[in-house]
């Protein structure tokens, strides 16, 4: 086992957090109320209805190369390989929908 600096710094990058869309009507993307660095997001669709739900990456926020996935109600879906809780976008019937992000939870603790 290597030795460890005294002056080393753990960071515990499994930190969650709740997440709510204010969703407008069927048709209309949009974002999360926080943006958020993560690697995951958790999104449970209680919404009465079909969900649609797209991804992207750090580099792009073309829709044609947005990945668009379908959770029927009740279901619960996550969404992995992110950086950031604004690389998704949700739609579906009016109202609010909940979610959570959080790092994969296998992630090992950093030091710095």
């Amino acid at each position: 086992m290597p030795d460890i600096p005294s002056n080393t710094v753990y960071v515990n990058l499994n930190k969650c957090f709740n997440l709510s869309f204010t969703l407008s009507g069927a048709s209309t993307y949009v974002k999360p109320d926080l943006a958020v660095k993560c690697t995951e997001v958790v999104i449970f669709n209680t919404t009465g209805s079909d969900l649609k739900i797209k991804s992207g990456n750090s580099e792009s926020v073309d829709p044609a190369s947005l990945n668009e996935f379908i959770i029927p109600d009740g279901q619960k879906f996550v969404v992995m390989g992110m950086s950031n809780t604004e690389q998704l976008s949700c739609a579906g019937t009016a109202g609010t929908l909940s979610a959570r992000a959080h790092w994969y939870n296998g992630t090992p603790q950093v030091r710095q």
